[in-house]
């Protein structure tokens, strides 16, 4: 478990840089655009970019909020439970969580592929949209992982009762 958890903490956080710097290139564009409207033209294709940046954050920010619990869940009643009973709770929400990020990890890579064969891309700037609906399906995929993670530790604490370490 050790070298699993490591290695989901080691993506998450280096995902999650892309989507920080993803942010930090929205408020730039976002700046810039309004800066050179005044006295030029306005940046070309800032929403389009703020769109593609906007799925790159999402898509690199989910699974390590869900790393680092930073979702909002309900745990009020859960945490006066018994450890093995909190074990049981949490693979029941675990086991639907991934059954949903999965469907959602492959049902973004099969959209993606239509965009592909199809050729879309940003009207304006013609930027292929496909790598962004991929970049998404990945988002999707370790977010399933950081569950699947969840779920592991949850047995574990049916197991033997207490938190796994």
């Amino acid at each position: 478990m050790g070298i699993l958890d490591k290695l989901v903490r080691m993506i998450t956080w280096r995902t999650a840089q892309i989507g920080q710097a993803a942010l930090a290139a929205v408020m730039f564009l976002i700046v810039a655009n309004i800066l050179s409207r005044m006295p030029w033209r306005p940046v070309a294709g800032t929403v389009e970019l703020t769109e593609i940046l906007g799925a790159v954050l999402l898509a690199t920010g989910v699974a390590y909020c869900q790393m680092m619990k930073g979702h909002i869940f309900v745990g009020v009643l859960v945490e006066k439970f018994p450890p093995r009973v909190q074990g049981v709770v949490d693979s029941i929400v675990s086991i639907v969580s991934l059954f949903f990020a999965g469907l959602l990890a492959k049902e973004t890579i099969a959209f993606g592929v239509r965009m592909a064969q199809r050729g879309y891309a940003t009207p304006d700037l013609k930027i292929p949209i496909s790598p962004v609906i991929y970049l998404v399906a990945f988002g999707f995929l370790m977010l399933a992982v950081v569950i699947l993670r969840d779920l592991i530790k949850a047995i574990i604490m049916i197991i033997k009762g207490s938190e796994a370490q």
